[in-house]
């Protein structure tokens, strides 16, 4: 349904800016996300994966012996937030907002994973992957996109979700 409410007339600041929140948004996103695949771990009882660490691993050259997956998992995840989500911040800079985007954005975050590990040689082509794997990193990534869109939308074009400017 449209709103009578006018869009928002241009960004709060200038480009560098933008980006700048979107690094901070990713950080908002990444922590969301991990807080999300922990209490999901709770309820389902999957283990840890270490996709992720073992990716960062191969595409650094570092050895299988030398590795802490743990480490390299928490790495691949902040770098994979940080290095993103300043698009998700380009897009609110550029007048794209709103849950629509988002879910644009993680179509984005989800491809720059999958795209990493499988030429990671770290996991098959992902609709081969079993449906709770797919329905997991789905969610995971659902969580990221939107919490950190949602933080760039309101920084950059102080678009608000919920409440009276809904």
């Amino acid at each position: 349904m449209a709103s009578n409410r006018p869009y928002p007339q241009g960004p709060n600041g200038n480009f560098g800016q933008a980006v700048a929140v979107g690094l901070g948004a990713g950080a908002i996103g990444v922590t969301a996300m991990t807080i999300t695949n922990k209490l999901e771990q709770l309820v389902t009882g999957r283990p840890n994966s270490y996709v992720p660490g073992h990716t960062s691993g191969n595409l650094l050259g570092v050895s299988q012996r030398s590795r802490t997956p743990d480490g390299l998992n928490h790495f691949h995840h902040w770098s994979m937030g940080l290095i993103t989500a300043p698009v998700r911040a380009i897009m609110a800079y550029n007048g794209m907002t709103g849950p629509y985007a988002s879910f644009i954005f993680m179509a984005l975050r989800l491809t720059a994973d999958e795209v990493l590990e499988y030429n990671a040689g770290v996991v098959p082509p992902p609709w081969t992957l079993p449906i709770l794997d797919q329905t997991v990193d789905l969610l995971h990534k659902f969580v990221f996109s939107f919490v950190s869109g949602y933080v760039c939308d309101r920084m950059i074009r102080g678009v608000r979700y919920f409440g009276s400017d809904a």
